[in-house]
């Protein structure tokens, strides 16, 4: 199993832009994964993503709707705190479009099961 977690602190004055964003695309995010688990504290959000293998997680890096998740991320929030935790690998960051681009062209280089 791999997780994608995603801890985010929008931004004071864009809080609710954020929200209305995540919520928009909350359900095309929850047929990709094997389990999603957002989580509000304190004016912050946790976004855990679960997927079953490697080229799950290469396609969700990949959709539409993370694409979407990312820029509303760089534009809307402070910097977030960003780790995909794979069998006996973890990358953190904190920028998720550095972090899919990573992944994409590791998958292009790479079989899947040498990521």
């Amino acid at each position: 199993m791999i997780k994608l977690k995603i801890k985010i602190r929008p931004k004071r004055i864009k809080y609710l832009e954020f929200s209305q964003s995540l919520e928009s695309l909350k359900t095309d995010l929850i047929k990709q994964c094997a389990s999603l688990l957002i989580t509000k504290k304190n004016k912050s959000f946790t976004i855990i993503a679960e997927l079953n293998s490697i080229e799950k997680l290469i396609r969700f890096l990949s959709s539409k709707e993370l694409i979407l998740l990312s820029g509303a991320i760089r534009m809307l929030t402070e910097k977030p705190e960003i780790t995909i935790h794979c069998a006996g690998h973890q990358n953190k960051g904190s920028d998720l479009r550095e972090i899919r681009l990573d992944y994409l062209k590791k998958q292009k280089k790479q079989p899947f099961s040498e990521i």
